[in-house]
């Protein structure tokens, strides 16, 4: 249950018996949500034949947020992010330390930003997603994510391909694969319909302050993003377009290779979707392409590529149901011409419960291939998993 505190001025007091600033009252409330999945997974890795077959995957944050409207008519706010699941054993030894780098790792404060919005539009400033992310829009699904690939906690990722933030494994992208890093967003107003947004990051690197070295590093990130929403003799309609650019710091090696990349060059990418509703039904397409992307250091990899996202979902009382695939491919390895893939499809159904909370159930097959060839590099494989969604 969504809880509110009014907090005081008190502390403007003194200053306004002197003058009259803008003044506010400030209110609190805490979200969130918390999704919890159980399932099972028949992984063919040759690499790893004893995989565990049941696993679980749990994702929640509880939200902070603040919010005050002064007196001439400035909204201003925020939100801190704390992730509910921060201290997760990651590898085979139990237990482990937030932030250390080893086993029990975990981001425990997600996005932590400040706004100021009015008629100008909404500015935005600190550690969250860009513009081109945020306003991204993608073919709807019901049940588990594999536009993004939470699939993966059951069908298990063998080869270099990137599910998140990158054209391989999803569609939403940011820029040089950044994940909220401190940048400053704008966003218009929305006019009959449409609503552009653009963000800069001085340097990509998560949850940093620090005046960080050009060195190895991708730096000025740029995203431009814009969408619009509009209804059309009852149909719905949404549509999205992205361009996420970064620079190339020093530092990093030209490598002659047999993939045809430029190892020197600034990060490019776009993203584009839609989706169309009407009488319960909705269906969506989205699209990512990186033509230049994320070379690691030693100049040996790179995150070109592209991803293909479609879906239909049909909604009628509580119960929705729906059908998926994703489609990536990632050039991965400079030494080989080919690509690493990604197919996903998925059928799922979801019932509310109540207001804010639900159950889902999906079945779906994954597959991972190497751009190599290397069965040791690939796994596939069908699963089935169900789960208990809640948001707050």
């Amino acid at each position: 249950m969504t809880k509110k505190l009014l907090l005081g001025t008190t502390a403007l007091c003194a200053a306004a018996a002197l003058s009259t600033p803008a003044s506010a009252q400030v209110e609190v409330t805490v979200g969130g949500y918390f999704n919890q999945w159980f399932g099972w997974g028949d992984n063919d890795s040759v690499s790893t034949p004893n995989l565990q077959d049941v696993n679980t995957f749990t994702n929640g944050e509880i939200h902070f947020n603040f919010r005050g409207v002064t007196d001439n008519g400035l909204t201003f706010g925020g939100q801190v992010q704390l992730e509910a699941n921060a201290n997760v054993d990651t590898g085979s030894t139990a237990g482990g330390t937030v932030g250390t780098g080893g086993t029990g790792t975990g981001d425990v404060i997600d996005e932590s930003y400040l706004f100021l919005s009015g008629d100008f539009g909404r500015i935005l400033l600190g550690s969250e997603n860009s513009a081109g992310y945020l306003m991204h829009v993608s073919s709807p699904n019901v049940g588990l994510p594999i536009n993004s690939g939470s699939n993966s906690n059951f069908i298990a990722i063998t080869n270099g391909i990137l599910v998140n933030r990158s054209p391989g494994g999803s569609t939403a992208i940011e820029a040089a694969r950044d994940n909220d890093s401190e940048k400053i967003t704008y966003f218009t107003p929305r006019f009959n319909g449409f609503q552009l947004g653009v963000s800069y990051a001085p340097e990509l690197v998560q949850d940093d302050t620090a005046q960080q070295t050009r060195t190895l590093r991708y730096i000025n990130g740029l995203t431009v993003g814009a969408n619009y929403t509009g209804e059309f003799d009852g149909v719905e309609v949404n549509v999205s377009g992205g361009f996420f650019y970064a620079e190339q710091g020093s530092g990093f090696p030209n490598v002659a290779n047999v993939a045809g990349v430029d190892t020197t060059d600034d990060f490019y990418g776009a993203s584009a979707g839609i989706t169309v509703a009407y009488a319960g039904f909705e269906a969506g397409f989205s699209y990512a392409n990186v033509w230049s992307g994320v070379i690691n250091a030693a100049g040996t990899t790179s995150t070109e590529g592209q991803g293909f996202d479609a879906g239909i979902a049909y909604t009628t009382g509580p119960v929705s149901v729906s059908l998926n695939g994703y489609y990536g491919e990632q050039e991965s390895l400079l030494s080989d011409t080919d690509d690493d893939t990604y197919l996903a499809i998925q059928g799922s159904v979801r019932y509310e419960l109540g207001q804010g909370i639900a159950v889902a159930g999906s079945v779906g097959y994954a597959q991972y291939e190497d751009e190599t060839g290397a069965a040791a590099a690939e796994n596939d494989g069908v699963y089935v998993t169900g789960g208990v969604l809640v948001s707050f």
